[in-house]
């Protein structure tokens, strides 16, 4: 069964592709009349699950936790084979718990909250884990270890503590707990496969169109098509190659695409009589469109059809759980008020735990020193720098002193003239002796030069006397930086 004929699946491969049909992968002699399948019928389908080469595909330095120390094995930690076809992270698609403290769950309750003040509904669609959708596919020990019933109760808490903050939080527990006719998750890749995009939209939908809000958003119709034969080699396929010198091959997945069922030719659109969207899907790789189009999933175009409404996609990858989150706060579009509908696609196992993340977004929900009274302000030019050389940019001392005692909270917003500054403190000192010091990761395809963030004063009776920058990156490039202060 694992030895396979290289010559013969390449041929049948090249045929299933000619005539359309790999995405279903079978064929008519595969069965023999008395409901046995036939030796060539498991070949087909050991090609299309990538057994190419001959096993054992795995070995003993998987468990050596030496190798999940840094770089982009971290994020693989510990990978362990499943039944054949499947490999698994223990770290992440086995995690069991799904905690939510306490100062994340103000920091969510406060985003609801701001962005309703801007006439935005949050909808929250909270992803699985691959355990959670494919614990049947794992073998001992780690059938006996992993407990999905316990992992499955701590993800409906969780969805229960976001839907209690005030969000709008998709009921996947049918997703959980149904039968399904394709698997939700490519079998040696973290993300989903178009059919687990597709169900989860259906999810998201049935939510959505149960709110009255969604009657005043304007209706278009959209059909969803077969697209192309999607080949996935696998993130975790391709960790278990370098490591062990012996992986699968690429699984191969009929992808789907989604198009206004008009057509993109119909006269309204060439004219521009289309109604602008109101509805902005945030997430992870899962949802983005990307350029690489054998990693296009079809959640937007999903979402699109069964909500019968446009949807403008801010979904990026390597961007974390929040990176395209700031992107769309940020965006002319959100300052403008397009929005009526904000959907984050969210895995379940991202804590959105960093507060410092948050002191970033709250600001950016709310429109930063946009129509609020000034404290101070200062325009400067960053000069040519290297990392770990500070600039200040802005100064509260002297004539123009500001009082700013007495505030819990201060809004720090700022246009920087270019947008690849991405690694940096932001340093704010007070006239008590005390400092802050955040550090700032913004995610690399961030493509703005605006940057916002809440500064916390050690007392409250305390002045703010400056604000510096440390770099961890060289400034290349002179460039000017115009600063704000005001009430948060």
């Amino acid at each position: 069964m694992w030895q396979l004929r290289l010559p013969d699946c390449a041929t049948w491969l090249a045929l299933c592709l000619c005539l359309g049909l790999a995405g279903v992968c079978s064929v008519a002699e595969g069965d023999n009349g008395d409901g046995e399948v036939s030796g060539r019928q498991i070949e087909e389908r050991d090609v299309m699950h990538g057994a190419f080469l001959k096993p054992p595909f795995t070995c003993a330095a998987l468990s050596d936790p030496d190798i999940y120390a840094e770089g982009v094995m971290a994020s693989m930690r510990q990978l362990v084979a499943g039944e054949p076809y499947w490999f698994f992270r223990t770290e992440v698609d086995l995690q069991q718990s799904f905690p939510l403290d306490a100062a994340s769950r103000q920091a969510f309750a406060e985003l609801v909250e701001r962005l309703e003040r801007r006439g935005v509904r949050l909808v929250v669609m909270l992803q699985p884990t691959r355990g959670l959708m494919h614990a049947d596919a794992l073998v001992s020990p780690w059938k006996e270890r992993y407990s999905r019933a316990a992992a499955r109760q701590s993800f409906l808490e969780k969805a229960q503590t976001l839907r209690s903050l005030g969000a709008m939080v998709v009921d996947m527990e049918p997703v959980l707990t149904g039968k399904h006719e394709q698997e939700y998750f490519f079998r040696r890749d973290h993300h989903w496969t178009p059919y687990g995009a597709q169900v989860s939209a259906r999810q998201v939908a049935k939510a959505m169109l149960a709110d009255p809000g969604i009657d005043q958003l304007a209706e278009m119709t959209f059909e969803t098509r077969p697209g192309i034969l999607l080949r996935k080699m696998g993130t975790m396929n391709v960790a278990v190659k370098v490591v062990c010198g012996n992986a699968y091959n690429y699984q191969w997945v009929r992808g789907s695409v989604t198009v206004p069922k008009e057509g993109m030719d119909s006269a309204d659109t060439l004219f521009g009589d289309v109604a602008t969207p109101a509805i902005a899907l945030v997430g992870t790789s899962n949802s983005d469109n990307r350029d690489d189009r054998y990693k296009n999933y079809n959640f937007q175009g999903f979402l699109q059809q069964y909500l019968s409404r446009d949807v403008v996609n801010f979904a990026m990858t390597g961007g974390g759980a929040t990176g395209s989150l700031e992107d769309v706060l940020l965006s002319e579009a959100y300052q403008n008020g397009q929005f009526r509908y904000l959907i984050w696609e969210l895995p379940v196992s991202y804590a959105i735990d960093d507060q410092s993340i948050w002191r970033q977004l709250l600001p950016e929900a709310s429109g930063g020193c946009t129509d609020k009274t000034l404290l101070a302000s200062d325009t400067v030019t960053l000069p040519i720098s290297e990392a770990d050389e500070r600039a200040e940019v802005l100064a509260n001392a002297g004539q123009h002193r500001r009082v700013t005692a007495g505030k819990s909270h201060l809004l720090l917003d700022m246009n920087f003239s270019a947008n690849n500054l991405k690694e940096f403190y932001v340093l704010a000192y007070y006239d008590n002796g005390q400092r802050e010091k955040i550090r700032i990761r913004r995610p690399a395809r961030l493509d703005t030069g605006r940057f916002m963030l809440r500064l916390d004063p050690p007392g409250r009776q305390s002045n703010l006397l400056s604000v510096l920058l440390e770099f961890e990156q060289p400034v290349a490039e002179a460039m000017k930086v115009e600063t704000s202060l005001c009430d948060y």
